[in-house]
């Protein structure tokens, strides 16, 4: 007897699902369950850390339904690394591989190169060529950014804290990230006079925002 067109429809569904299944045997299951909620360039992406061996980065993932808004800010964020990263995530993951592998046999990256000290400006604090330099410098200020690093904890000087928390002094107990905003709020507060501008942090951070 012939199938009817309600069979033959239920046949194609079970192939496409299959054909579908196959062509993502790539991924483990916690991760193929959710491929549904990426975008095809984003299961690219996946596709490629799986190769890659990173496939542990999906280990743990929930099934559909749970937590999917995390697992989708995942790979947007997968997207923007491997956009700004040239030759994507696929060449950050080759050439951490060989940097990691150079330091365990012992590599030197900079074998072959001659150090040589640079040609500077040897200043004395209070005389005119210093005056100059500090006033040219200061003009450009405003046009900088300051960027803090500031990582690891004080346990070695008995603090549990991020070192830039520790007190700079002992009288008002300002802590070092306090002095060092302070600092540069009032060297961006001179530049700004000298320059005229009026621009501040604040107007800035309002624009970018």
């Amino acid at each position: 007897m012939a199938a009817t067109t309600s069979e033959m429809a239920l046949e194609r569904l079970d192939l496409d699902d299959k054909t579908e299944i196959e062509a993502d045997d790539w991924a483990e299951p916690p991760l193929r369950a959710n491929l549904g909620l990426l975008s095809p360039a984003q299961k690219e992406l996946a596709h490629m850390l799986v190769e890659q061996n990173q496939k542990h980065l999906f280990a743990h993932w929930p099934e559909l339904g749970v937590e999917d808004y995390r697992k989708v800010d995942f790979f947007n964020q997968v997207e923007k690394l491997n956009v700004s990263y040239p030759g994507g995530l696929k060449a950050y993951i080759s050439n951490a591989r060989k940097l990691l592998a150079d330091s365990k046999a012992g590599k030197n990256p900079f074998e072959g190169y001659t150090p040589l000290v640079p040609a500077g400006e040897s200043l004395t604090y209070g005389d005119e060529k210093f005056i100059n330099f500090e006033e040219a410098g200061l003009k450009e200020a405003c046009k900088a950014a300051f960027v803090l690093v500031a990582g690891g904890l004080g346990e070695r000087l008995g603090y549990n804290g991020i070192k830039v928390a520790l007190p700079s002094e002992i009288t008002t107990r300002t802590c070092f990230l306090h002095l060092y905003i302070e600092s540069i709020l009032a060297l961006q507060n001179a530049s700004l006079k000298i320059t005229a501008g009026i621009s501040t942090i604040t107007s800035v951070l309002r624009d970018y925002y």
